[in-house]
């Protein structure tokens, strides 16, 4: 028996036809910008065989989703250490021309209308975010992935499975350190890149 029934998942299924979402990843994979593997994050618990990739539709988002997070909650001073920068690479992402990806819509009330816990889109812990990617990578095969709002600023996320990953193209590779709007963000969200 299903974990999600079918009719729930169908109704929260929406076509996404990306032209312009952002990856931050290890620059040893600058070649390789698509590459994941299975390890533990939000809808992915690392053991069950699958990996998920997450690109987000701003740059912001995609930063802090990445290196924020809540890494300055009750702290006065936000330094980064310049090492998590330069460490890391950047990829502009689309899907590839006729292509769309079917995604489980998690925004607003999604979780709710599939039974889901909310915490599988929104909780710092990852336990039932990916109890939730795993009966849907499982039990419903022509799910490619999810699209969610990101739980640190509203906007959309999108989490790829490894098997819709092949409908996705790169436009654009760089390193972080070297993105064009990253100056600005730093600067909006007052973090000073500091040497460890």
């Amino acid at each position: 028996m299903n974990r999600y029934p079918r009719e729930r998942i169908e109704a929260r299924l929406v076509s996404l036809a990306l032209t312009s979402a952002i990856r931050i990843f290890a620059l040893s994979h600058l070649r390789e910008p698509l590459k994941i593997r299975p390890s533990p994050s939000r809808f992915c618990d690392g053991v069950s065989g699958y990996g998920v990739l997450y690109a987000a539709i701003s740059f912001e988002t995609c930063v802090v989703e990445t290196l924020v997070r809540d890494r300055y909650s009750r702290r006065t001073r936000r330094e980064l250490p310049l090492v998590a920068i330069l460490v890391r690479a950047w990829a502009h992402i689309a899907t590839k021309p006729n292509q769309v990806l079917k995604a489980l819509d998690l925004r607003g009330s999604g979780c709710v209308e599939i039974g889901a816990p909310t915490d599988a889109a929104h909780a710092r812990h990852l336990a039932a975010g990916q109890a939730l990617g795993r009966a849907v990578y499982e039990e419903h095969r022509d799910v490619d992935g999810f699209v969610y709002s990101s739980r640190l600023t509203g906007d959309d996320c999108i989490a790829v499975f490894d098997r819709a990953v092949n409908q996705l193209m790169v436009l654009e590779t760089g390193e972080l350190k070297d993105h064009p709007q990253l100056p600005q963000l730093l600067e909006q969200h007052r973090i000073q890149l500091v040497e460890d």
